[in-house]
């Protein structure tokens, strides 16, 4: 295929594919717990870390992971403790991080043109090294969860109990927090900061309309974000459109796919022999 002929297609669609498999794995649990826009508030104070990171002339990947992870601790906290609702305490980091973000940008000079492409993706300038940094991080994702499959399960259907039986459920649910980070962090240059939530959300939603069981969903909605950016990255560079806005978009498609296929599988079932 002409457009895998060239190396920034192949980083591109390595990055996008890496993220977008991992991506709703952690996603999962968010949207059970219904979360779903936790990674949004999270992404949005990765863009003030971005910001920070041209003013100070150090790398944006860093500046960003800093800022995500601190965003997730205070989060979990103000949470926790009860000190804030959950919606207050997002609408908190959505407003300061973009108003923190655009600041820190326009002091170094560039205004919101030099952080664009991490706003919606920019995977086409991504170099070998970042690939390999992204797909580390996207590889620790996917080790944390899986090793913390069974507690996180608990703490997702029924969090009393899990802490009743004996699950640590404070530090299980900082460790979720803290890898919804690792993953916008990971996929902002992919699909952007804006954007990347959806590839937590939105497969999974897909996936739930045709599953049969919880580990099933998180396979199929890792399947379905593959599938995504393989579709996506190949219609952006055919059709001259934004990567993340095309494998978003064909994320909803297979949402929208999969609940028409639901709503066939319920109207014909298949009889049974």
């Amino acid at each position: 295929m002409e457009a895998l002929s060239f190396g920034f297609m192949q980083r591109a669609l390595i990055t996008c594919v890496v993220v977008c498999a991992v991506a709703p794995l952690a996603g999962a649990f968010v949207v059970q717990r219904r979360q779903s826009l936790i990674g949004d508030g999270i992404g949005h104070v990765a863009f003030a870390g971005v910001g920070l990171a041209f003013l100070t002339g150090t790398s944006p990947l860093l500046g960003a992971m800093a800022m995500a992870i601190i965003a997730a601790v205070v989060l979990f906290r103000l949470e926790r403790r009860g000190r804030l609702g959950g919606d207050l305490s997002l609408a908190l980091i959505f407003y300061g991080g973009i108003a923190l973000g655009y600041l820190f940008s326009q002091r170094a000079g560039g205004g919101l043109n030099s952080v664009v492409g991490f706003l919606f993706g920019s995977p086409n300038n991504i170099s070998w090294s970042e690939v390999a940094a992204i797909t580390a991080l996207c590889a620790a994702v996917a080790i944390v969860v899986t090793a913390l499959y069974g507690p996180l399960v608990s703490i997702s259907f029924d969090e009393a109990a899990a802490r009743v039986s004996g699950v640590p459920t404070d530090a299980v649910m900082l460790a979720l927090t803290v890898v919804v980070a690792l993953i916008v962090v990971g996929g902002m240059q992919a699909l952007g900061v804006l954007l990347i939530a959806g590839m937590m959300v939105v497969p999974v939603a897909a996936a739930s309309q045709l599953a049969r069981s919880y580990r099933s969903t998180m396979l199929g909605a890792s399947a379905v974000g593959v599938l995504s950016a393989v579709v996506g990255v190949l219609v952006a560079y055919y059709a001259d459109a934004s990567t993340g806005a095309s494998i978003v978009l064909t994320a909803i498609a297979c949402y929208i796919l999969a609940t028409g296929l639901r709503a066939v599988r319920r109207r014909y079932p298949v009889q049974g022999g």
